[in-house]
């Protein structure tokens, strides 16, 4: 029971820590150099950002939720996780930084939803693509927040992804 509120602390720890926007931004401009260069990065003017998912929302979702739906727009295929440990592994593909939103990033890849004894509690966009990697978190139907994804999330979704080619290749 331990293992589970370690990582819960650290997360809880990390998104505590990103009050201040503008050192956000920074880190995400950083972690980004890699992938695009100086020139083709946006300018603050084009570029979107939200704010970090919060921290009450989260704790929250950790505490309560009992299943996560993840709808792929353009597969033939979803999943769904129910089990406590899943879940809250899943939560921890939420960083606690926030991404600065390229305007080519217009086309989310699937649909989360968070659930409470089948009630929809948090609902996020997923855009995940070469430029693209982020949650974008809905509050009333309206665009709130949004979150950078881990490199474990980063490694669940390939792994997802690559699962399905397989598949695809197989022809099942």
């Amino acid at each position: 029971m331990l293992r589970f509120y370690i990582p819960f602390l650290v997360l809880a720890i990390a998104l505590g820590a990103c009050t201040n926007t503008d050192s956000s931004a920074q880190k995400a401009a950083e972690s980004n150099k890699g992938t695009e260069s100086a020139q083709n990065a946006p300018t603050a003017a084009e570029a979107t950002q939200y704010p970090s998912l919060p921290f009450d929302t989260l704790k929250a979702i950790w505490e309560q939720c009992d299943y996560i739906d993840y709808v792929f727009f353009y597969e033939s295929f979803s999943v769904n996780q129910s089990q406590k440990p899943d879940i809250q592994a899943a939560l921890q593909h939420i960083s606690s930084e926030v991404p600065v939103i390229d305007p080519s990033c217009n086309r989310p890849v699937a649909r989360i939803f968070y659930q409470v004894k089948g009630e929809n509690r948090l609902e996020a966009d997923l855009y995940f693509d070469s430029k693209c990697v982020f949650f974008l978190f809905y509050n009333k139907g309206q665009k709130a927040y949004a979150n950078k994804m881990t490199p474990s999330g980063l490694k669940f979704f390939q792994n997802i992804y690559g699962a399905s080619q397989q598949m695809k290749q197989s022809g099942n």
